[in-house]
């Protein structure tokens, strides 16, 4: 994850004498997780949404870029599904499931290429 974007959390957070420890709390989120996520070293939605609401921080930039590792992150377990179903009997029910991941797929794949 690229740290430029996520500089200005703990800034926010500070600014409003909070410190990790609070704001976890107050977001429901692990701590470690949340001081991680503001270095820019793990993505998370939860706190990407937390610090918005809270903060009024506009997240363009940031979501995107927690989207396009999310995006990669949902693909590969649709693909592990998939493998996990086509080695589960062959039923209509289990070919309509793997259908419907492949159409998660494209899409999936549509928007991992917007973000390029």
């Amino acid at each position: 994850m690229n740290k430029q974007p996520y500089q200005y959390l703990s800034k926010s957070r500070k600014a409003h004498h909070l410190n990790l420890n609070d704001l976890a709390f107050i977001l429901d989120i692990d701590q470690g997780n949340l001081s991680r996520f503001e270095a820019g070293k793990l993505s998370n939605s939860k706190a990407l949404l937390g610090y918005h609401t809270l903060f009024n921080l506009s997240i363009q930039s940031s979501f995107e870029q927690v989207l396009q590792t999310d995006v990669k992150t949902l693909i590969d377990k649709c693909f592990q599904l998939i493998e996990q179903i086509e080695n589960t009997s062959k039923t209509l029910k289990n070919s309509l499931r793997i259908e419907g991941l492949n159409t998660l797929i494209t899409r999936l794949m549509e928007l991992e290429k917007s973000y390029e």
